[in-house]
């Protein structure tokens, strides 16, 4: 009799380990990103496989969240507790990085070979100090389709080159950063079945700007140039010339934009010159001065 009454205590309070994985995830994910970090993990080892559910859950797989750590401790536990999901949970469609954290080379490409069937990516920092680790990445993620990134004017091309030898699903690309007229001419050349092409808060030359709208991308529905710093044959900001030969020139642009067929959306500011405009001209100045 006593023994019964054991099995049905027992029975009625099982350990913590065999509780609902999907319940825990709903518990944890109540914590604070720290305790997360920290706390469950520790616990066990169904704990610590609901900690990575619940971090790493989503099908996308954002590395955002490593900026809002506050000490390097924390952002070595995140970057620990990301290698062992990405050895067990996999699954992730889009990829966001961060842009204040920097993930070396062998961690990048770790990502990249462990995450062949991503289709989206959005680089927000500059790539200057990881052009060779995107581009070795690129190397496993040929399903790509959407592809953000800033590029570095002096090794963005490199990025554009590898996109166009690997990555031949692409539709939507987005590049941010000064570019220049030799990489205007790889996105126009190289990626002719492209339908969204993001190049908001970017400097690019005017003469760049006419070779992008000649209609060579045929297959372009939606063109993103807000906020772009247009500069003419000196370098200056177009906007700051001439009225009516500003005038002239938007003309032209607009009515080069109107003969790409299948071209739904564009969207722009080449009127006058917003508060952002400002902020890209104030950053372009910059990287003069440097």
């Amino acid at each position: 009799m006593q023994t019964q009454i054991k099995k049905k205590k027992k029975n009625q309070n099982p350990p913590w380990e065999d509780l609902n994985p999907f319940i825990l995830s709903m518990i944890f994910a109540r914590l604070s990103l720290q305790d997360q970090l920290f706390c469950p993990a520790y616990v066990c080892r169904a704990w610590f496989s609901a900690s990575l559910f619940t971090l790493f859950q989503n099908s996308v797989l954002d590395l955002r969240v490593i900026d809002k750590l506050e000490d390097e401790k924390q952002r070595s536990r995140f970057a620990h507790l990301l290698k062992f999901a990405i050895d067990r949970c996999g699954g992730w469609v889009t990829i966001y990085f961060p842009s204040k954290y920097v993930f070396g080379y062998f961690a990048t490409a770790y990502i990249a070979e462990k995450t062949p069937n991503v289709s989206s990516v959005f680089w927000s920092s500059d790539l200057s100090l990881r052009v060779l680790p995107i581009c070795i990445s690129l190397l496993y993620w040929k399903k790509l389709r959407v592809f953000h990134a800033r590029l570095n004017p002096e090794e963005g091309f490199a990025v554009l080159s590898q996109l166009a030898d690997y990555c031949e699903d692409l539709i939507e690309l987005g590049v941010h950063g000064k570019l220049t007229e030799r990489d205007v001419l790889c996105v126009t050349e190289s990626f002719p079945r492209i339908k969204a092409l993001d190049l908001s808060e970017s400097s690019l030359s005017s003469k760049a700007l006419g070779i992008l709208l000649d209609g060579k991308l045929k297959n372009l529905k939606e063109l993103n140039i807000l906020h772009c710093l247009i500069l003419d044959d000196e370098g200056k900001d177009i906007r700051d010339g001439h009225y009516c030969l500003l005038r002239a020139w938007r003309k032209e642009m607009l009515g080069k934009a109107s003969n790409l067929k299948n071209l739904k959306k564009l969207m722009h500011c080449l009127e006058v010159c917003c508060e952002q405009c400002k902020d890209v001209l104030s950053k372009y100045n910059n990287d003069l001065e440097k």
